[in-house]
């Protein structure tokens, strides 16, 4: 078996961060639930007004984004290329840059609603 690289590693340690993320947005949606009132804002202009609402139920769709990352698990890319190649290496990199972009994507919508809550 070969020695596993560094990136190799580190992939890891996002594929788990990522449940540990998922598990901490479920908890800032559930107390984002329980603090929403019924309607809240989901989408906002390019002048920063809300301009579309929906149920509370939905603070809830943040938490499924970083589930993408789920499907980024590293031993489909060592299936594919050898360990320690450049493919199986760049191809980890791209999907740990991937996933961080998912978790800061799935943590606007949660910030946006906390911030309307506390001005309304």
């Amino acid at each position: 078996m070969a020695k596993k690289s560094w990136v190799s590693k580190a992939y890891w340690g996002f594929y788990i961060a990522n449940f540990i993320v998922i598990l901490i947005y479920l908890g800032i949606s559930w107390w984002l639930y329980q603090q929403a009132p019924d309607r809240i804002p989901v989408h906002w202009n390019t002048a920063g007004k809300v301009d579309s609402y929906g149920n509370r139920i939905e603070i809830f769709i943040a938490c499924l984004i970083p589930l993408i990352g789920v499907i980024l698990h590293p031993r489909l890319v060592d299936r594919k290329y050898p360990e320690s190649s450049g493919s199986n290496i760049g191809t980890k990199a791209a999907f740990a840059v991937i996933m961080v972009v998912l978790w800061v994507v799935s943590g606007i919508l949660p910030v946006m609603v906390y911030q309307w809550i506390g001005s309304h």
